[in-house]
């Protein structure tokens, strides 16, 4: 057999229940000949750049309990969302993952943006390749290889050559398959070239040991033009075309090259019902809310449907305050703190007690009812820019936790189901161990051997459900404890009263 190499499938938003033979034939039909892991979960919070950090790091945004350091490497990477508030960092507002000068800042200020050791570096110690192909955003392509320059690794991205790495070579590839196609909705000819690019230049020419290649949709148009609509499904049509493009190079002659291929999601997403401005909310109420902590703000709100709260000095009576106000609230669902405050659930449940979150986390209410298309799941949102009856992600519902995650080649099981809880965190561990590198100190997921043809046994597992109860308001969160892991694994969450 070939020596071992993979290649990581993502689709940015995909529910997995859309995976079927009318909408996705091509994902649907790998994942019903592979191994299957339908027990997969993102993590918390569920927006698509805590998940890339997750993927490349092995880890979750927060340590495990008792989680060793070593080599000045934190446990848990620290990516807290999309943006994030850190007072510590002194910016004029929220970290936005996007943004080169702020996260330049933050690494600067932290030593290290992702705490935990990522992929890039762990191949590059090892004398691995690693490529990345995106039309993710630009802090999609940051995060997947921070170091990618230095290291003479090969990162393209849709966004150009600025933000692809010199090895990738971005002008010779557009001059040899034309401009990067005008972003639309559904984002089609993007994918397409996405494809192009994996299949004729990256392949071909860098020979990695691990190559990823993430597509943007249908993230993109679940936003804007609904779960379940036409235009989703296009946009479902046209990753699932470019996955069909890819096993038909895999079936003529990747496979035998020793190539494996990990087909995932990051997350779902659910349906949002209205808007809810939480800052604006807390104002009303006689709170001090402002962009940054100051002497005149006491109160700094993340916005978004799973925001973050910051409060002065991590004040405990300000905190309490603001909780206890919050849980009184409607559109209220979800509340995790960093302290021990009665009703809250703690942060460790959720693997974000890490020294960058806010004092608060807060899910905006959700429910199980149906959207126009017929798809489950709605929720408030504190996104702007997102339409009544466009998608959302960022909590806990089941619909936008279950990602998708298929593995399939000659070191793993056809016609298989893992029924063991898992998630994006399990790939980066599972490749190294095929790849014999061995995983440092800062990765806490799991190798999933059960998964490959050399059997192993299933860890033993169980569910916990945790309660918190406060007057009238109570809330629980199920999560998944696997033997020999110290991360909880998610199963879901939601206000009950």
């Amino acid at each position: 057999m070939a020596r071992p190499r993979f290649l990581f499938v993502l689709f940015d938003g995909l529910r997995r229940d859309m995976v079927r033979p009318d909408t996705a034939p091509a994902i649907h039909g790998f994942r019903q000949s592979w191994t299957d892991f339908p027990n997969s979960a993102s993590v918390f919070p569920v927006e698509t750049r805590v998940q890339v950090s997750s993927f490349v790091t092995g880890a979750f945004p927060g340590p495990a309990a008792q989680h060793p350091v070593g080599d000045g490497v934190r446990p848990g990477h620290g990516i807290m969302g999309n943006t994030f508030y850190d007072p510590a960092l002194g910016l004029d507002g929220p970290m936005d993952t996007s943004d080169d000068a702020k996260m330049a800042e933050a690494a600067r200020r932290y030593g290290r943006l992702q705490g935990a050791r990522n992929t890039g570096e762990i191949l590059h110690e090892a004398g691995l390749k690693y490529g990345v192909v995106t039309t993710g955003k630009i802090g999609n392509a940051r995060l997947l290889n921070l170091n990618a320059a230095a290291q003479d690794q090969p990162v393209f991205s849709i966004w150009g050559a600025d933000i692809s790495s010199p090895a990738a070579d971005f002008d010779g590839v557009v001059a040899r398959h034309g401009p990067v196609p005008e972003q639309q909705l559904p984002n089609v000819a993007v994918q397409n070239y996405a494809a192009t690019v994996l299949l004729e230049e990256f392949i071909p020419k860098h020979d990695a040991d691990i190559q990823v290649i993430w597509f943007n949709e249908p993230d993109l148009s679940f936003h804007y033009k609904e779960i379940g609509s036409p235009d989703s499904l296009a946009a479902i049509k046209a990753v699932d075309d470019a996955f069909q493009r890819i096993l038909d190079w895999w079936e003529a002659e990747g496979r035998e090259d020793g190539w494996q291929i990990i087909a995932a999601s990051d997350h779902g997403q659910i349906t949002a019902t209205g808007q809810i401005n939480v800052a604006e909310e807390l104002t009303k109420a006689g709170f001090r809310v402002g962009k940054v902590i100051g002497p005149d703000v006491d109160v700094v709100v993340k916005r978004s449907y799973a925001g973050g709260i910051s409060i002065r000095d991590r004040d405990p009576a300000v905190t309490e305050k603001v909780f206890h106000w919050l849980i009184e609230q409607d559109w209220c669902g979800l509340v995790f703190s960093r302290a021990d405050l009665p009703g809250a659930l703690p942060m460790s449940a959720i693997n974000v007690a890490n020294e960058r979150a806010p004092d608060l986390y807060m899910v905006l209410r959700t429910s199980d009812g149906a959207n126009a298309h017929g798809y489950p799941g709605l929720c408030y949102v504190d996104n702007g820019d997102i339409p009544d009856g466009g998608g959302m992600h960022g909590g806990l519902h089941q619909h936008e936790i279950n990602n998708l995650l298929t593995a399939g080649g000659d070191l793993f099981r056809q016609d298989h189901i893992v029924e063991t809880p898992t998630g994006l965190v399990d790939v980066l561990p599972t490749m190294l161990a095929a790849l014999d590198v061995e995983a440092p100190e800062s990765t806490t997921g799991r190798v999933l051997a059960e998964a490959f043809r050399i059997e192993a046994p299933a860890p033993f597992w169980k569910e916990m459900l945790i309660r918190a109860e406060h007057g009238g308001f109570a809330q629980e969160l199920r999560v998944a404890q696997i033997e020999g892991v110290p991360n909880h694994y998610l199963r879901g969450g939601r206000r009950t009263a």
